[in-house]
């Protein structure tokens, strides 16, 4: 895990400050039971993370009446100032008290990423101990941390930390891609940064669940300032004697030491996630890189979350030169739907929700009577030795009907994605570098998988002058891939429905690389020419998980 340091560089944080006299109101209607919230919020160039940000804030559960709101920001080169005013106007009538000011006063370089420099560090430090003496002086109970990339998903986090009744509690939060990251330390190095220890992973993977001593906490954290063991605790400047680097997190943690107070960090629950810290070349990239952590954690608990108050960006729908996205998705499946459309959303795709044939609703009168299949009387599956399911038959009908369609209609060119993958990073940039190569270099393409799972080793030579496209081997999924006009008559001439069998077994067969059964056309001059990108563009989503697509041999 990446020391503090570049983490901070990149982030706003957000200062929760909590007054609690012990009681929990369940309500907006029991707001005058409910302790007085004083919320500081101090961010910079998070223009891209702001409306989900306070979406994911106003959906936690509790009195926003009962909320006063503190807002400061500085050294901005994107829209956050406008964000803030907006948002900080439209809920003045909302929440207790709003109060948002933008300091144009420059104290260290202004730029992007940030300039990584003790000058920032201890600016950041200075205005987290202003925030944190503000909630002390407003009789704060508790006060509540949280950076601007902190996407708390569960409503109940702040009421689950309170009752916790520690001096100092965090709920650890998940990063993407399920990666080593979190918001906690199990050990520092003899400079006070970060030391991996052994019971970080198996804390971070909940093999160990409840709440457990850390010596380092990164926001979101909950202090319990009526303790008197909390007034020890400083962000700025170090306690006398500190010799270790500039940073607010590291002066926190080394007061919590020096003072004898406990932290610990909660992963009792699936509290939200966290960004993984990374230095972007550009402030663009970095709001395509948030798009990328989206559809990749936040998509999980659909819809993802805007603000109330502010308008989301402006995101244009745009298929990029493609004539219509297709999403196959079984209507007795919403959950895997609304991710879908939320991923989708996301991305930008103007997408047409195809309702798939549920396998559950076929019979043999309608299979073999009204639509005259035929089932390949020698196939097997090749792994559990049966005969084709009734899924089987609805998952290849889902797909025949969209090319159809394409044909009927005059389609050019559409993408075709199933309802249980996951979108590679920079989805969109991927498939426009698709599109320019396959068009110079096989501009009589017919099929590109976008996605598959790879069944042998074999070498898949690459097409000439491209740095993504190979021809595949025997290959399984159709979750998802890129269809011509062209390739979808030749998937329709072939004439599936005389020697049928499954989808995943038909784009093989024809593109002559099934390890069984060869295709003796009988309408077709040679086997469909089928494309493959190198570097994925879709992986299959099972369980939040990722996987690569590399599946086992034949049996």
């Amino acid at each position: 895990m990446p020391a503090r340091r570049t983490h901070l560089a990149l982030c706003g944080f957000l200062l929760c400050c909590v007054i609690s006299s012990g009681s929990t109101a369940g309500s907006e209607g029991a707001a005058e039971d409910a302790p007085h919230v004083f919320v500081a919020l101090q961010t910079r160039n998070s223009a891209h993370l702001l409306p989900n940000f306070f979406g994911y804030l106003e959906n936690l559960d509790y009195p926003k009446s009962r909320i006063s709101v503190w807002v400061r920001t500085d050294h901005n080169l994107d829209d956050t100032p406008a964000v803030l005013e907006a948002w900080c106007t439209a809920v003045r009538d909302v929440y207790l008290s709003v109060d948002c000011q933008h300091s144009k006063k420059v104290v260290f370089d202004v730029g992007y990423p940030p300039p990584d420099t003790d000058e920032q560090y201890r600016h950041t430090a200075s205005v987290q101990q202003t925030a944190l003496e503000a909630g002390r002086r407003s009789g704060a109970q508790y006060f509540f941390v949280l950076n601007t990339d902190n996407f708390i998903t569960n409503p109940q986090t702040l009421r689950l930390l309170i009752a916790e009744d520690r001096v100092v509690t965090a709920p650890m939060l998940n990063s993407e891609g399920n990666a080593a990251f979190s918001n906690f330390w199990m050990d520092q190095d003899s400079l006070g940064y970060y030391k991996r220890h052994e019971d970080y992973l198996p804390i971070l993977q909940r093999n160990f669940t409840g709440c457990f001593r850390a010596p380092v906490l990164l926001p979101p954290l909950l202090i319990h300032l009526s303790s008197p063991q909390s007034q020890s605790l400083i962000y700025h400047p170090p306690l006398e004697g500190f010799n270790g680097p500039t940073d607010d997190i590291v002066h926190f943690a080394y007061s919590a030491k020096m003072g004898g107070v406990a932290m610990f960090i909660c992963n009792t629950e699936l509290f939200g996630y966290i960004m993984r810290p990374h230095t972007h070349p550009s402030l663009k990239v970095a709001a395509e890189k948030f798009v990328d952590f989206k559809t990749k954690t936040l998509v999980n608990y659909p819809p993802v979350i805007y603000s109330q108050f502010v308008p989301a960006p402006a995101q244009p729908k745009s298929n990029m030169g493609l004539d219509a996205v297709y999403m196959i998705s079984l209507v007795r499946r919403p959950e895997r739907r609304n991710r879908m459309i939320a991923c989708l959303d996301e991305l930008g795709f103007d997408y047409i929700v195809f309702d798939a044939v549920d396998g559950r609703k076929l019979n043999a009168s309608y299979v073999e009577g009204e639509l005259g299949i035929h089932y390949m009387s020698n196939w097997r599956d090749p792994w559990g030795d049966r005969t084709m399911t009734f899924g089987e038959v609805g998952c290849f009908l889902s797909h025949y009907f969209i090319w159809k369609k394409v044909v009927d209609e005059g389609l050019d060119r559409v993408l075709v994605v199933e309802d249980d993958i996951d979108f590679e990073p920079r989805f969109r940039e991927g498939l426009a570098e698709v599109m320019k190569e396959v068009e110079v270099l096989t501009p009589t393409w017919d099929l590109i998988y976008a996605g598959r799972k790879r069944l042998y080793l074999d070498s898949e030579p690459a097409v000439h002058g491209s740095r993504r496209l190979v021809r595949p081997a025997y290959s399984y999924w159709t979750l998802g891939y890129l269809l011509s006009n062209r390739g979808a008559r030749k998937l329709l001439e072939a004439d599936p429905f005389h020697s049928f069998l499954p989808v995943d077994e038909y784009f093989p067969i024809l593109f002559g690389k099934h390890p069984q059964y060869v295709y003796t056309p009988a309408v077709l001059s040679s086997p469909i020419p089928i494309l493959i990108a190198s570097k994925f563009l879709l992986h299959m989503y099972v369980l939040f998980v990722v996987q690569e697509g590399v599946g086992p041999a034949l049996p």
